[in-house]
């Protein structure tokens, strides 16, 4: 996995953010919005980062992930079966 992106490719995703989130961050000063914003892409780049590693059984990766019912359910579309 590639662990950059290029700035182009941050700010479009920069601008999905922002139009996903508008109405949750709208409160904020722009500076703070832009702030937010970028750590959002990081943090998500982050955790794209981390999935891939587990996803390929690297061994310098050590972690266990969980999920509640409702993030699985979220992920697969439907309730899940127990």
């Amino acid at each position: 996995m590639r662990q950059n992106i290029s700035p182009k490719q941050r700010k479009a995703l920069a601008t999905k953010m922002v139009r996903v989130f508008k109405a949750d961050i709208m409160m904020l000063s722009k500076e703070m919005q832009e702030i937010l914003v970028d750590d959002l892409i990081t943090a998500f780049l982050n955790r794209l980062t981390v999935l891939t590693c587990a996803k390929n059984n690297d061994p310098k990766c050590d972690l266990v992930i969980q999920c509640s019912n409702d993030t699985l359910e979220l992920v697969h579309d439907h309730p899940r079966q127990v």
